[in-house]
């Protein structure tokens, strides 16, 4: 905290111009967003989403460039995804057949995904873009999700279960 209270002094001192998607390190914001992220991390792990779930949205309002919000969500999504598939074969709870087509379709829609919003964001100069496909992104989750916690209150299941379960 020191630090980032350090230079955030300096450059105000010497009256630095910050860029858009520049973070100004103020005394409040270096006490808010740590707990803000400690919350967002915490409530992650409980809920069974990726950190970069919560955290992209968290970076957007901090005024975070939505570019570089976007990257650093995904580079936490791609580790925590390898956490819990390294998690599931160390259990022996991966279904291989299962796996590889999820993986397939994984890369298949995140490469059109890609593409599309490149295009656009190309086509139109709109960064904002971005922004409205991680919002998209979470309130769909968030839908399918509750969605999913209805039907198995409905079906009488006392805890959520995911649709990869296995009868052994």
């Amino acid at each position: 905290r020191r630090h980032l209270l350090k230079k955030y002094e300096l450059k105000e001192s010497c009256g630095y111009q910050y860029v858009e998607g520049d973070i100004k390190w103020t005394p409040k914001a270096t006490i808010r967003y740590p707990i803000i992220c400690t919350f967002a991390g915490f409530f992650a792990g409980m809920f069974g989403v990726g950190g970069g779930i919560v955290k992209g949205p968290l970076m957007l309002a901090m005024g975070v460039h939505p570019q570089v919000s976007s990257a650093s969500s995904a580079c936490m999504i791609l580790f925590t995804s390898f956490t819990a598939t390294t998690s599931f074969v160390v259990f022996g709870l991966l279904i291989p057949d299962y796996a590889t087509f999820c993986l397939v379709i994984g890369f298949t829609a995140t490469f059109i995904g890609q593409v599309a919003v490149n295009y656009l964001i190309g086509k139109f100069q709109r960064d904002s873009l971005i922004a409205f496909s991680v919002g998209g992104v979470v309130l769909l989750s968030a839908f399918l999700m509750t969605i999913q916690s209805v039907m198995g209150v409905d079906d009488g299941v006392e805890a959520i279960e995911g649709i990869c379960k296995i009868d052994r």
